[in-house]
């Protein structure tokens, strides 16, 4: 009996510990867990409201050169094709008059085409070729909604839709005004013209007129998800607000919307700063608009950094919606918030890098599982003491219990000793690997460009370790204040999925530059640049591994999901022309277990299900055939 009560009592710390439910203010004393999150404005923001108050002495550089340097590649196999280097600070200042500091970047790819945007341009380019085929500020390409200094942009490939969406955002001290901007293709090429919209972002909270900052920007099966802080005029954090979005301007119409205060909704009594809503892939459980996220939540007992797990549930108001609740995640004291997120030295500088605060950066979910990336302090470890990033996943299958699954940190000693790592961006592919970019320096590197990945048999919270996508080629002091008031490197990086095949990743991210022309005003030459890359999570592709051993490369046969599985898995495969497939299931004595698929199909990336019901524990195989023969086979395990 004694036995069996301890047993009690330990599973019951343990399940309230760790696993998450819902939350409400009648049924859960959450009241007193509140934000420590030191609030503060956008990069974006901080320069233009610096430039309008007459504080940044604009100096054209437009007559300096941009370097051309050969495309380079990572020492890595999941580099695939050219590192190629996109928007440069002179760029940027040739096409606004002025370069913006720093350039938050966006980056997302379609079918075709690789889109991105920075603080002040947009630009796109064929995916394959990586030839450029547009580049013009974000004013310019904005026209139809009468802007007047745009920053903070994000993009994203809306792959329910197949489309792009690019919003940016407006605010003015002078006029008390603040709108949102957006953009969506009239089809999958960019080239083929916009459709645009303006939102007044403006609301009184309490009394108080603020602004939006800081947008962040989601999608899922029916809506758009816009999130952002809410600042009073003079600067001073009020609430975060959610406005959901239809897809009306998809069609050539206008976007109906709701404006919404998740916090207060879920019945917090602390507001939360910067909530990440989540980039939503396959089929939504039923009802379920979208996954959100707020990082940096205390229990109030100076023992656990808590991640708020929001969900909106009819977004669009169909059966009297939207609703919200949130739930916690609790993966233990992981961030020192006495002292925040650190600076980060950099090489041939006395100048340390801002590598931003601990808000949520990017957030993704994908069958079930949600992924999310912010920048920490460790309040233990090897990185105490250092800008170092952290990612987790979450099973959210039980939504009233939603899971820590596994947590990491995105350490940066590979790279060089003590370095720092900053701004995650976060992605999860078909077959559940997890792509992560971010930056990274340190006093014996300059500032640049890195990825990794945890590959799905990897062990939880693991990663592959850094790898290069582009080194920085000299240090960064660039403020555009007349004293250096943080050396802020941005406020968030890209990472996106190719709908192509849903495997591979794209990154884009910022390095340091060459040094440009001096600037006596503001005593700094410091200039950034851009590139983007594709990565492949587990090297090359089957495709591509056939076109190197001379293989037939006319199909390929992808690696299940999940695996091991209990009792059902996807089996994804890619024709490149259309043929006769035909995929069969075999135990590990070499006996059929059953055929999935036999017929003619046309070219395309397709999926089967598999269900393992009454099957005995082990492993099998899967083969395919295309046309009678070039048969490929994988593995898999079923784990009753």
């Amino acid at each position: 009996m004694r036995h069996s009560l301890l047993l009690f009592i330990v599973f019951t710390f343990l399940f309230s510990t760790f696993l998450i439910k819902p939350l409400s203010a009648e049924t859960h004393n959450y009241k007193q867990y509140r934000q420590t999150s030191t609030p503060r404005i956008s990069a974006g923001a901080q320069f233009f409201q610096a430039r309008h108050k007459g504080q940044i002495h604009i100096t054209s550089q437009a007559g300096v050169p941009m370097l051309a340097k050969p495309a380079k590649t990572a020492a890595a196999p999941q580099l695939s094709g050219p590192v190629t280097e996109s928007i440069t600070y002179a760029r940027d200042d040739s096409l606004n008059g002025w370069g913006q500091t720093p350039p938050d970047n966006a980056g997302c790819v379609g079918p075709n085409h690789f889109l991105l945007a920075v603080n002040t341009a947009i630009e796109w380019y064929d995916k394959n070729t990586r030839v450029r085929q547009n580049s013009e500020s974000l004013n310019t390409f904005f026209a139809a909604t009468s802007p007047t200094d745009l920053f903070d942009p994000r993009v994203l490939w809306d792959q329910y839709n197949n489309r792009y969406v690019v919003i940016a955002d407006e605010e003015s001290d002078t006029d008390k005004t603040a709108f949102i901007h957006i953009a969506v293709s009239q089809t999958s090429d960019p080239n083929d013209g916009w459709y645009f919209q303006r939102i007044d972002t403006k609301l009184n909270i309490s009394g108080t007129d603020t602004w939006l900052d800081f947008p962040s920007l989601g999608v899922s099966s029916e809506a758009l998800y816009l999130s952002g802080n809410m600042f009073s005029f003079s600067n001073t954090y009020q609430a975060s607000r959610i406005w959901i979005l239809d897809k009306g301007l998809y069609s050539g119409g206008t976007s109906s919307f709701t404006v919404h205060d998740p916090s207060t909704e879920t019945g917090l009594s602390s507001q939360a700063f910067t909530i990440q809503p989540a980039h939503m892939y396959g089929v939504q459980p039923a009802n379920v608009g979208a996954f959100m996220f707020s990082s940096e939540w205390d229990d109030n007992n100076g023992n656990n950094d808590l991640i708020a797990v929001f969900r909106v549930d009819d977004p669009l108001g169909v059966s009297g919606g939207p609703l919200f609740t949130v739930q916690f995640l609790n993966p233990g004291e992981i961030h020192n918030n006495s002292s925040g997120v650190p600076t980060a030295p950099q090489k041939d500088s006395n100048v340390n890098i801002d590598f931003g605060d601990d808000r949520a950066q990017s957030c993704v979910w994908r069958e079930g599982t949600l992924a999310g990336a912010f920048t920490i302090n460790p309040s233990s470890g090897t990185q105490t003491g250092q800008a170092t990033n952290f990612w987790f996943t979450a099973n959210t299958s039980e939504l009233a219990a939603v899971s820590l699954e596994q947590q990491g940190l995105v350490e940066g000693d590979d790279i060089a000793d003590n370095a720092a790592t900053g701004f995650p961006a976060i992605s999860i592919n078909a077959n559940g690997d997890i792509g992560i970019g971010y930056s990274a320096c340190a006093s014996t590197i300059y500032a640049g460009a890195y990825f990794t990945v945890h590959q799905i048999s990897d062990a939880a919270g693991s990663n592959q370790g850094s790898f290069l996508m582009h080194d920085g080629l000299d240090s960064y002091v660039r403020t555009g204040l007349p004293i250096h008031i943080g050396n802020r490197w941005g406020d968030y990086s890209s990472i996106a999925l190719d709908p192509t095949d849903e495997n591979d990743f794209w990154v884009f991210n910022q390095y340091a530059w060459t040094h440009g022309s001096y600037d006596p005003f503001a005593d700094e030459d410091g200039r950034w640049s851009t590139a983007f890359a594709r990565i492949l999570p587990n090297g090359p592709s089957a495709i591509e591994e056939n076109k190197k051993t001379g293989t037939p490369d006319g199909f390929a046969l992808l690696q299940n999901y999940p695996n091991p599985f209990n009792p059902a898995t996807t089996i994804r495969y890619a024709l490149q022309h259309r043929a006769q497939v035909r995929i069969i299931v075999y135990n590990a004595l070499g006996e059929t277990v059953r055929e999935l698929i036999n017929r003619e199909q046309d070219s395309g990336l397709y999926q089967i299900a598999f269900y393992g019901s009454g099957l005995p524990s082990g492993i099998y195989f899967y083969t395919m055939n295309i046309n009678g023969s070039n048969r490929q086979i994988r593995k898999m395990m079923l784990i009753e």
